[in-house]
């Protein structure tokens, strides 16, 4: 990453740890962690897309881009990146210092378990997780993230290669169309040309991919979690001194995601640590009971709502 970009990504944090003084821990933890994962991205290689096995039918009915690749070419660049990110990962969590060596010496030791782990990661095979974690003796959930810290930037990396093959601006699926995760974070947007009628209406509604950092459009109102459409269960909030950061909800699935309103914006946003800038939408919304749509690390670690219960 050039040096401005760093420079420019820990002025901003920075900035979120002065405004969210409850969570200025973890704004600085994961934000070391966030700029470490960028820093991995640009040193990883491209996987060739000719190994790609792409069907456009399949894209268009909802499979993601990875889908169509093999899982064991992302096996080097994920022991590559495990062995930069994992050790910081032990830094911003040191309880989990000891069980995050442990598998970084597997997952460069063992070639079966690492193919379980990519098939865990990659495709997210349910079964080859569970057997995965059990081997190494640990739970699915821990391993779970442990892996996704890695694999973000492997993925991330492939994301221009892989776009090339399909009509990515058609998709208009909740889930990332590369990499199939969930996203961690919506926005409202208005881009050049659009008319007055649209921007009246609250702009265009579009998803942040935290695994693969891709950006796409989707629906206005419609629950990205369950798919419910209707309106007097689908509730929106926003802090009294911010309003706009909004939280989106719902009320048949419980699931929430956090939005920031850019329509009048003219500056350029970072997506990839704005979800991070967030963090006090994340506390609030947990403690209405709703859950997180795509748990990051200091969500599914319930840190958010402790660092709130702390202040």
């Amino acid at each position: 990453m050039p040096s401005t970009e760093i420079q420019s990504r820990q002025t901003l944090l920075n900035e979120m740890a002065g405004r969210h003084v409850a969570f200025r821990e973890i704004i600085e933890r994961f934000g070391m962690l966030l700029g470490c994962q960028a820093e991995v991205r640009e040193e990883l290689p491209v996987v060739k897309t000719a190994k790609c096995a792409y069907e456009e039918e399949r894209f268009l009915g909802g499979e993601p881009l990875v889908a169509f690749l093999s899982p064991e070419e992302f096996g080097p660049s994920l022991r590559q990146a495990a062995s930069k990110l994992w050790p910081l990962l032990g830094v911003v969590f040191p309880p989990l210092h000891d069980a995050l060596e442990s598998i970084g010496k597997r997952l460069g030791e063992d070639l079966s378990w690492l193919n379980l782990c990519l098939r865990a990661v990659v495709h997210g095979e349910e079964e080859a997780l569970t057997k995965a974690a059990a081997l190494a003796g640990v739970s699915p959930e821990f391993l779970l993230m442990a892996l996704q810290t890695a694999y973000g930037p492997c993925i991330a990396t492939q994301k221009e290669a892989l776009l090339s093959l399909a009509p990515a601006d058609l998709w208009r699926k909740s889930h990332c169309p590369i990499c199939g995760s969930a996203p961690d974070l919506a926005t409202l947007e208005c881009h050049s040309g659009q008319t007055d009628f649209l921007i009246s209406k609250g702009g265009e509604l579009w998803h942040h991919c935290p695994t693969c950092s891709h950006h796409w459009r989707f629906m206005r109102l419609e629950c990205p979690g369950c798919g419910n459409q209707d309106h007097k269960t689908l509730v929106r909030f926003s802090p009294p001194d911010s309003p706009r950061e909004h939280i989106y909800a719902c009320e048949e699935c419980r699931h929430y995601l956090p939005c920031l309103d850019l329509i009048e914006s003219f500056d350029k946003v970072d997506l990839d640590v704005a979800a991070l800038g967030l963090v006090h939408l994340d506390a609030v919304a947990q403690s209405r009971g709703y859950v997180p749509l795509s748990p990051a690390p200091w969500t599914a670690m319930g840190l958010a709502a402790s660092a709130a219960k702390a202040s």
